[in-house]
């Protein structure tokens, strides 16, 4: 298995095992051996070997049977070995076989916003959830904030992640980002009649959007330029509050700098507005460290940060928080809440408090940004600089997703229906438009964390040919 050669021995093992599940040396069933023994003839630790296991499972390469073993995933596609060459990584590619249009039936999702979660079922998840169930049950309602244990470790979590210094009583614990901004919403409504008027990111998140016209409230458009909000625009709009994703913008990319930022709080402080800052997807941050948080930076309280487990865990979940530092603010939030009712049930607060306090979630983010950033270079290989003078690859700095665009006008206004046809599904880039505004940019927007690498890989390839 490549015991000697260019790399690491930790990257020629991990190599080695994929070119031989690639070229058909090892077939989709055959049992892996044991990481003991494949630690002793390679000579690594068997953590590494353990390790390696994990991330090719994460990748689609390999299954585990709990009691039985490892074995090579029964979805690669079977093809005789070839015992002469090592076929790289991108070895599917090339085979029609591989294309989901050659499958009736069978497509790959790559849609954003869905995580991996390959790597969750590990002792601590399990350890934090049978810690959860161990006591006694509780006969009374969760408190409207959230458990104290669980809001007191959102708050250590954020300092260190994202540099947002916050008291256990500023959190808020909701059933996900949608549901915090729909509390945020119901109490900035109170405090705003008849009409709350938010600004939006434009293009940006649907369903934050949908949220908010739910709600009854006007949303008004604000474009993107250079990775953020239009500042002109945003000072001339009269807003009661601004919706942004300022270290990841969603969906094209790029993030507000220092400076801006600190002209987004002059004007919040001046005009009384509430700037919402949805954190969605900072915790994945390829090549650099994520900027701190806009919340961070702000002294007067006029940042309401939301935020979600779903994408650093599982949607599976439904947990997130709310940040409100201005206690006039966070009391017309509890008071939303108070109508509502509470979502999140104590038991999942509970485990997702021993998750964190356990360490259980700094392990899962360490392993997960290594699958992403493995994905990530899959991307920028198949679609990096490789394809026609009109489209542009971006949104790959950071995050799960990663968006390829022209200008309106160029030929792909239909990427995204023509890759459906081939099994491929993908958003399109025209969704996340605020009609009836004038689109600038046309094509597709598309999630790499949840597919296996050679779905992802086959994915690509049908990317690259419908655009070459």
């Amino acid at each position: 298995m490549a015991a000697d050669g260019p790399g690491s021995p930790r990257d020629r093992l991990s190599a080695g095992l994929r070119a031989a599940i690639l070229s058909g040396r090892m077939r989709p069933g055959d049992a892996v051996p044991s990481s003991r023994a494949v630690a002793s003839a390679v000579g690594v630790a068997r953590g590494t070997v353990v390790r390696i296991y994990d991330e090719l499972s994460g990748e689609g390469y390999l299954e585990t049977v709990a009691g039985s073993g490892t074995f090579v995933s029964m979805s690669v596609p079977q093809r005789a070995p070839n015992h002469d060459t090592g076929l790289s990584d991108e070895a599917p590619m090339a085979h029609g076989t591989n294309d989901p249009s050659d499958s009736p039936g069978r497509s790959i999702e790559l849609r954003p916003g869905i995580p991996s979660t390959a790597s969750i079922t590990r002792g601590d998840w399990a350890s934090a959830w049978r810690r959860a169930t161990a006591g006694e049950v509780a006969a009374i309602y969760p408190p409207a904030a959230g458990l104290p244990a669980l809001r007191e470790q959102i708050a250590r979590h954020l300092f260190h992640s994202r540099g947002l210094a916050c008291d256990a009583d500023d959190v808020i614990v909701t059933s996900g980002a949608r549901e915090g901004l729909a509390l945020v919403a119901l109490g900035l409504s109170a405090r705003n009649k008849p009409l709350l008027r938010v600004g939006c990111e434009n293009p940006g998140h649907v369903g934050s959007r949908a949220v908010l016209a739910r709600l009854g409230a006007e949303l008004v458009p604000i474009d993107v330029v250079d990775g953020g909000v239009d500042l002109d625009a945003v000072q001339s709009a009269r807003l009661a509050a601004l919706l942004v994703t300022p270290s990841h913008q969603y969906p094209l990319g790029g993030s507000l700098d220092v400076g801006r930022r600190l002209q987004l709080l002059e004007w919040a402080a001046r005009t009384g507005s509430v700037i919402i800052e949805d954190d969605y997807d900072s915790e994945f941050r390829h090549g650099r460290r994520a900027l701190p948080s806009i919340a961070s930076l702000d002294d007067s309280g006029r940042v309401v940060h939301v935020g979600s487990y779903s994408k650093v865990i599982t949607p599976w979940l439904r947990c997130g928080y709310v940040v409100a530092r201005d206690p006039a603010v966070r009391a017309a939030i509890l008071d939303a809440r108070a109508d509502v009712g509470e979502t999140v049930s104590g038991i999942p607060q509970q485990a997702l408090a021993h998750y964190l306090e356990s360490g259980g979630l700094s392990r899962h983010l360490a392993r997960t940004r290594r699958a992403y950033a493995h994905k990530r270079g899959l991307v920028l290989d198949a679609l990096g600089g490789r394809l026609g003078s009109s489209l542009e690859l971006s949104a790959v700095e950071g995050g799960l997703h990663a968006v390829l665009s022209s200008p309106v006008g160029a030929g792909n206004a239909h990427l995204a229906e023509r890759l459906q046809q081939r099994g491929i599904i993908v958003s399109d880039l025209a969704r996340h438009y605020l009609e009836p505004t004038p689109r600038a940019r046309e094509g597709i927007v598309f999630g790499y964390g949840a597919a296996t690498d050679l779905d992802l890989q086959s994915a690509l390839a049908a990317i690259r040919r419908e655009t070459t």
